[in-house]
Order: structure tokens, then sequence, then C-alpha cells
């Protein structure tokens, strides 16, 4: 009768050629460990915005904690320009080499491709990991003749309300129009260039609504009405504005930046520069940064945060294609 067990032949020259691939592979373990990649000269991180604003802000914060625990200096270099898809593409073409990197975010990387042909495939970036998320409070000019969300919205259905943003496709202009859809109203966008010329608008009274940075939303209690965050959960430095979500409306959206190589870097490359990006974003001098600012840390490994990038892009593609927004 012959068994069903498949026949296994095992020679001499086979055992001592699997002993070669163990001792082979051992050795190179060994040497993957005493050989791990180390800059030896100075890296750059691409902000691809304006000097001064937000994400340069953390940039520089980044790249002095990443300076220190890497040995080599990191420099920021701004490359502003069509909501970020300029510096982007900068990098998106670098030599893969560990020392051009991006900060890119959810304007550049999730929301900008849906709705401008782009230089570069989001999904090709290294994702070597997440920094931080902030949401935005929607506030109204001091004389807006509507002191809650629900007064807010009837106001809308009677007389059309004006928003000012950063720019056409930001991600102020994208939640502003899902907030519309979501309340069932119309409004009209007035786009600046940039979010300080906007909240100088607002402020001043041109426009009647903004997505407020929450870093920067404190700063403007005394002179703006508050009628909810878009965070998923309160924030402390806002803690009396409730969420969006909290008064019935499916608007969540937290603006967050990530780290970002050229497509092709090399495994031990990424392994150096995600272990430094991860201790950087979670040590005390960061996470009181992050507090300081209303951001919170995006401290995920490196599979999950891989899986948050890929779904904030397709959640973002979608709110622009129902909510039709469109940059002809």
């Amino acid at each position: 009768m012959r068994s069903s067990r498949p026949q296994l032949t095992f020679n001499r020259r086979a055992a001592l050629r699997v002993l070669g691939f163990a001792a082979g592979g051992f050795a190179s373990a060994l040497s993957m460990a005493e050989d791990a990649w180390k800059p030896t000269r100075p890296i750059t991180i691409v902000v691809p915005f304006p000097a001064g604003g937000g994400s340069d802000i953390a940039g520089r914060l980044l790249a002095q904690q990443l300076s220190t625990r890497l040995g080599q200096a990191v420099v920021v270099e701004n490359k502003a320009g069509a909501s970020g898809a300029i510096g982007s593409e900068f990098v998106y073409r670098a030599t893969p080499d560990g020392y051009t990197l991006l900060l890119g975010g959810l304007d550049a990387q999730g929301m900008y491709p849906h709705l401008r042909k782009v230089g570069f495939d989001s999904a090709r970036f290294v994702q070597l990991g997440g920094t931080a998320q902030m949401g935005y409070a929607l506030m109204g000019r001091a004389e807006l003749p509507a002191d809650n969300l629900s007064a807010l919205i009837a106001l809308a259905k009677q007389k059309e309300l004006t928003y000012g943003s950063g720019s056409t496709g930001s991600s102020l202009h994208v939640v502003m129009e899902l907030f519309a859809r979501e309340a069932g109203i119309k409004l009209l966008h007035v786009p600046y260039q940039g979010a300080g010329p906007a909240l100088q608008a607002i402020a001043g009274g041109q426009v009647d609504l903004m997505p407020v940075p929450i870093a920067v939303a404190p700063q403007y209690r005394s002179r703006l009405k508050a009628y909810g965050s878009t965070a998923a959960k309160r924030v402390e430095s806002i803690k009396d504005i409730p969420t969006l979500r909290e008064q019935g409306l499916n608007v969540v959206c937290e603006s967050w930046g990530a780290l970002l190589a050229p497509p092709g870097t090399p495994q031990p490359i990424v392994q150096t520069l995600s272990a430094a990006l991860q201790d950087s974003v979670a040590s005390p001098e960061m996470m009181k940064k992050w507090a300081e600012m209303g951001m919170t840390p995006v401290s995920l490994p490196t599979a999950q945060f891989a899986q948050f990038y890929s779904d904030e892009y397709r959640k973002w593609g979608e709110v622009i294609r129902v909510t039709n927004i469109r940059l002809d």
C-alpha cells in the first residue's frame, strides 16, 4: 500500500547547502545589526508650504529632535505652491538615499491629488511615520446673528453665508464643503493666499465663517464666535467647544502630518529614520510642544500608520467626489 505522505529526500550535499544558507542568513543578520544605516551628512526636510505656517513650525521642531537622535544636522527647506504639490514632487523625484525627506500630510497627499493631476503618486512615497494631527474650530465673525450651531444653520438657510480658507483645494476648503453638505446648506467660498490672510479677513468681518486651526483658535475666542470643532473628540485647549459630531453632524477632519521618503528608499535607511522619528514624536519635549499647539501626536507603528495613510486618502477622495469640489 503506497503512503500518501510526500517523500522527502535529504542527502549530504543538500544538508551542506542548507547549513550554508543558515550560516549565511545568520551572518547577514549580524551584518545588518552592525551596519545599520547612519547619515554622514546633513538631511533636508522639505516643507511644501510657506515659512511661518503650522507645517513649517512643526517641521523645524521635528528637525531639532531628529538631529539629536541621528547625530547630523537636519535642515528645513520650504518649497511652497499648489497646495503642497510642488514640494511633494521635488521629494518624490529625489535620490532615495535618506538625505531628502518630505513633511507631507493631509492637504498634499490626501486631498490635492483628487483635485488636480500631480507629478507624484501618494501611495508610492515611503511612509516613515506620522507626526501630529490637529482639527479645526468652526468660527464666525463677532457680528454674525447666530450664537450656536443650530442658529447658524438656520441663518444659512435664510441667506447665503461666506467662508474663508487658505486656498482652493485645501483641507479648510474641503472640510467646509463637507460641513455644508451635512448641514443641508450652501456656502460661498472665498479663498485667500494662506490661512493667515483668511484669519485677518474673518477677524475684520470680511467673511462670515472660517475653520480656524485649533492651534490658534484660543487667540480668537474674544473676537470670533465658536460653533464646534472638527476634531474626533474635545480638545483640551478649547474643551468648552463641542465637536460637530457631538452636535449631530458627521464632520470629522484632523489635518495630519507625515514624514515621507522618495519611492525606492532602501530598508536599512527606512528603519533608521522611522526609529528616530517615532522616538522624536513621543519625546517629552515634543509632547509638550504638541499640546501647546493644540495638536496630538500620531505615534502609530509603521504598519498601522500605513493603513491610516491609505484610509485617509480613500476617505477624502470620496468626500471630494460627493461634494463635487472642482478647481476649474
